[in-house]
């Protein structure tokens, strides 16, 4: 058990009263030692670990739809499981896939907040780019709450910018960035 110092306001148990209070979605917390006052924020919180990725196939990137939204696939850790053994399981049961999936390499962690049955939840998830090669038949996995599944190409990923989370836009934004692309905005092998 952490022995973490108070910080006046900022109880765990406070959370969705300040969020409530903020106008914008952005937080900013001072303190002389931010590693603890952070530790002390979400000590209340459900860690949740994840990982997925960014499927690529020729020149198609393949998308979901859980609960009306584009999302990228992506999937809860089991125990024991590493972040890579992860992105895989969990892609190839939330689209069907049966083909050979693999890492090309590890993209980034992200770190998001949501209430979840009136919980507190912290999900960090470990996001890589793989390449897939096989049939492209795919099966969404309807107790997912996924409806599609879809291989995209460039000239079509503004209907998944369009209806995404921020967090989805952002991942697909830092991947942009630090990818060496080809003409179709795909990584280059």
């Amino acid at each position: 058990m952490l022995n973490l110092p108070k910080y006046e306001g900022l109880e765990p148990q406070n959370f969705q009263e300040l969020k409530e209070s903020l106008v914008a979605p952005v937080y900013q917390f001072v303190s002389p030692n931010p590693k603890s006052a952070m530790k002390y924020f979400f000590s209340n919180f459900r860690k949740i670990k994840a990982a997925g990725g960014i499927v690529k196939s020729g020149n198609e990137q393949l998308f979901i739809k859980r609960n009306g939204k584009w999302d990228i696939p992506k999937g809860k850790m089991e125990k024991g499981e590493k972040p890579r053994e992860t992105a895989i399981r969990e892609i190839q049961e939330e689209c069907g896939l049966k083909g050979n999936l693999t890492i090309e390499s590890k993209l980034l962690k992200t770190y998001h907040c949501y209430f979840m049955f009136d919980q507190s939840v912290l999900k960090k998830t470990t996001w890589f780019v793989l390449n897939y090669e096989g049939s492209k038949n795919v099966e969404a996995q309807a107790e997912e709450g996924i409806t599609e599944v879809v291989w995209l190409k460039k000239n079509q990923l503004s209907k998944v910018k369009n209806n995404t989370f921020s967090s989805v836009r952002d991942v697909l934004e830092y991947y942009k960035t630090v990818s060496k692309v080809d003409n179709l905005g795909f990584l280059k092998i």
